[in-house]
């Protein structure tokens, strides 16, 4: 099971071009591993734009999909 949630995180440290510290919802997240990487195109017929999406397992024990878009890190699903 999931929830969508796309809600901006404040990225605090990067790894190469990937969030490394990240707050959400005032809680730190350190990621320790990333799952799976791809990019999600956007619907051209809406002039939609494309995303990179990043699953993550953090120091907290969550697993997060975490979306890119125009620059602007979300965490976009989180997984229970």
């Amino acid at each position: 099971m999931s929830r969508l949630v796309r809600r901006a995180v404040a990225v605090l440290r990067w790894k190469g071009d990937r969030p490394f510290w990240f707050v959400d919802e005032g809680k730190r997240h350190q990621v320790q591993w990333i799952i799976d990487e791809w990019w999600e195109m956007g619907d051209w017929w809406k002039a939609g734009r494309d995303r990179r999406m990043l699953r993550v397992w953090t120091d907290r024990g969550a697993c997060m999909d975490l979306e890119c878009e125009e620059g602007t890190w979300r965490v976009y699903r989180i997984w229970d």
